[in-house]
């Protein structure tokens, strides 16, 4: 069996003289630029004002040398066409070479827009048109790898939006763009991210969890889920979107906190099924070493389904996990306030603060449920509910009754389990509330979806893995070069 190539080459050799030679002459400018620059500023007395142009220039200067130096290499890369090979393939498909190069001046990188004259490839008389050229640089939607990675950054940005992101751009790039170029970005980049999502944040929460066992801590695995609301387009009406978290908790403190997030959709279907294979991956990976794992929610009907349906016989490789489950103490002492609120004190509001105190406090104590339970009993007795508040009183009541095996507060603290779901509520306020519920934000649920992965990846610590991965999984030089077997 002998394998050919077919004549011609990708990518041209670059002797290293050459690159001394262009580099050497760019930067030979910039010295020069610079040297005057600085001479100017220092034959007149410093000032705030003189100070501010001379770093704003220099800046400049320096982003300039950078967009010529990525200029004269990308430039510098590609052969004469008639070297290039004849075809080269992709995705499985054959590609033909172009009678000639075409020219895109619209290619931004970190350091602002540079022009590419480049080689393509049809594939058919009529059907698409690649170029090899942008695929080996890592060019997708007219920007670099490196530009992607830093407007991707700054759109999932706490605080940020899309116009935010543009004029980000413009300052830090020096290049405007338009807004359809953006959101392609966006949604290139959340499409080819979210599979590599999980295994990054896998593999944080498994080193998490191997450097507290280094340390002969016992860590715990905290599960949680709640929903937000999230304005919609073009309606302006808002639906429920779904975030989860899994964090690592050793002696009561968090050491880290991974984020899943899903636009708004009947009984959160997709978030569970993440959420789901996140954990269960997580367990695959600890093996024999199984951390504690709790979920930690108010009990609320899709994270009570969820309990059920789910995580109480939580099976993985034919072995069922132990998961305990904590009703959040916070929501349990809401309608502790509830009740209070309800019970006829004649108005005396120092005897509703001194009871409600007393039961909060109570029900934190060993046996202490059973003891608010007789004490609600007892009040209502002694002062009844005003007719106003009863329905909502007696829904309390029953709470407090329906989920007691899951507020043993007390010996769940001894274990170091979390009693609140505090991480959760901040994550719906991170992911959600500070980048996604600004001033006058209303969503499509695409690119809310979008939005809400990137910013996930973002607040999870993992987008620097996720995307070394991303890169790492681009076509290289053998895999476009056409091979033919005889």
């Amino acid at each position: 069996m002998e394998v050919q190539v077919n004549a011609g080459q990708l990518v041209c050799a670059i002797a290293g003289q050459e690159i001394s030679e262009a580099v050497e002459k760019l930067t030979s400018e910039f010295r020069t630029r610079t040297t005057e620059m600085l001479q100017r500023f220092v034959q007149s007395t410093p000032s705030a004002s003189r100070t501010f142009e001379l770093e704003n220039d220099l800046f400049v200067g320096l982003r300039d040398l950078g967009q010529e130096l990525i200029q004269w290499l990308f430039t510098s890369l590609e052969p004469e066409l008639e070297q290039m090979p004849g075809t080269v393939k992709h995705r499985g498909a054959s590609y033909r070479r172009l009678a000639e190069k075409t020219r895109r001046a619209d290619v931004l990188t970190r350091f602002g827009k540079v022009v590419l004259v480049r080689s393509g490839y049809r594939r058919g008389r009529s059907g698409q048109t690649i170029f090899p050229q942008e695929i080996l640089l890592g060019i997708e939607n007219g920007f670099t790898p490196a530009a992607a990675d830093r407007v991707g950054r700054q759109f999932a940005a706490t605080g940020s939006s899309q116009g935010r992101t543009l004029e980000t751009i413009e300052d830090q790039m020096g290049e405007r763009i338009g807004t359809e170029k953006l959101r392609k970005l966006v949604g290139s980049l959340a499409e080819n991210l979210e599979p590599l999502r999980q295994d990054a944040q896998v593999e944080k929460l498994t080193s998490l969890l191997s450097a507290a066992r280094n340390k002969q801590q016992k860590p715990v695995l905290s599960v949680s889920r709640d929903g937000v609301a999230l304005g919609l387009a073009p309606w302006s009406y808002f639906e429920m979107a779904s975030v989860a978290t899994i964090s690592v908790l050793v002696e009561g403190k968090r050491m880290g906190t991974v984020y899943l997030g899903c636009k708004p959709e009947e009984n959160q279907k997709t978030l569970s099924a993440q959420l789901t294979r996140l954990l269960a991956e997580t367990i695959r990976r600890c093996r024999h070493q199984l951390p504690e794992i709790v979920y930690v929610t108010d009990a609320g009907k899709i994270e009570t389904a969820y309990w059920k349906n789910t995580l109480r016989k939580f099976f993985v490789d034919g072995k069922r996990i132990k998961i305990t489950r904590v009703v959040d103490y916070y929501h349990a002492s809401e309608r502790l306030t509830k009740i209070a609120d309800a019970l006829k004190f004649a108005g005396d509001k120092s005897k509703r603060q001194a009871w409600l105190e007393r039961s909060r406090k109570m029900l934190l104590e060993t046996g202490g449920h059973g003891r608010v339970l007789r004490s609600i009993a007892e009040m209502r007795k002694l002062y009844g509910y005003k007719k106003s508040a009863s329905e909502d009183a007696e829904k309390a009541e029953k709470y407090l009754r329906r989920y007691r095996r899951f507020m043993n507060y007390a010996a769940m603290k001894k274990q170091d389990y979390p009693i609140g779901s505090g991480v959760v509520e901040s994550a719906c306020k991170q992911i959600v509330s500070e980048r996604m519920k600004l001033s006058g934000m209303r969503w499509l649920r695409p690119g809310a979806q979008r939005a809400m992965t990137l910013r996930c990846i973002l607040l999870s610590g993992v987008w620097e893995a996720v995307y070394k991965n991303f890169l790492a999984s681009k076509p290289t030089v053998n895999d476009l070069m056409q091979l033919e077997t005889r």
